[in-house]
């Protein structure tokens, strides 16, 4: 096999795993539902402004009060259970994907542990 045919084995396994199903459908639900695709959109806006105070001339005050709808907008996200379920599957998905990472930088840099390429009985890679 070669890398090309590899690397096409490891998408497609990418696909078919739990956690791409997950975030998948999770994602789908977050941006279906009115409610929580409103809620993101209002804390991307907070985020926004929040990154033009920093970087501009805004008294402390000022910023002190887009913090505070920063964090309120946050506090509603967390809230907000469609919203977590995709959270929670996109940390679950990130989390496979730097597994992968891990033993595909294994192989390339190399190591003096002996890795069999199964994570099932490792402690970790690096």
């Amino acid at each position: 096999m070669d890398y090309i045919e590899a690397a096409a084995a490891l998408g497609q396994a990418l696909v078919e795993s739990p956690q791409y199903r997950k975030l998948n459908l999770a994602e789908s639900e977050t941006f279906t539902d009115k409610e929580a695709s409103n809620v993101l959109v209002e804390y991307r806006k907070v985020q926004q402004e929040m990154a033009a105070a920093a970087s501009g001339d805004v008294s402390k005050e000022d910023l002190e009060e887009i913090r505070s709808k920063l964090l309120a907008k946050q506090r509603e996200l967390n809230s907000n259970t469609i919203i977590k379920n995709y959270l929670d599957a996109k940390k679950a998905f990130d989390q496979m994907m730097q597994e992968v990472n891990s033993v595909l930088t294994h192989y390339l840099e190399g190591s003096s542990s002996n890795c069999s390429g199964s994570c099932e009985s490792c402690g970790g890679c690096g």
